[in-house]
């Protein structure tokens, strides 16, 4: 399988395909190890936003629908990023996975 190929299959299926990808496959490049780490983060931050989200007793307008926007908008910048063999770090999001992955990014 592609580089590509890899990182396009880690966002489509966020956390598990990342972990896949990061984990589970073996010779991978840095740049797709990149982008399986923001998969993960951009996966389970949703899951973590929606399930808070879920416990609060105060209903806000549209903010189930804006969170899932802003997941689809990350995982879709991410697809783009990774066909074109751009720079693979998403703002905010490759930060957070530099600091937690960082060992396995650079291995």
């Amino acid at each position: 399988m592609s580089e590509k190929g890899k990182c396009i299959l880690a966002y489509i299926f966020t956390w598990i395909g990342g972990l896949i990808v990061l984990f589970g496959i073996k010779d991978n490049e840095r740049n797709t190890k990149i982008h399986a780490a923001q998969a993960i983060v951009i996966g389970i931050g949703y899951m973590i936003i929606v399930g808070v989200y879920r416990f609060i007793p105060i209903y806000i307008p549209f903010f189930s629908k804006m969170i899932y926007g802003l997941y689809a908008v990350c995982v879709i910048i991410g697809i783009v990023k990774a066909n074109k063999e751009e720079d693979p770090e998403l703002p905010v999001v490759g930060g957070i996975a530099r600091s937690i992955f960082g060992k396995k990014i650079d291995e």
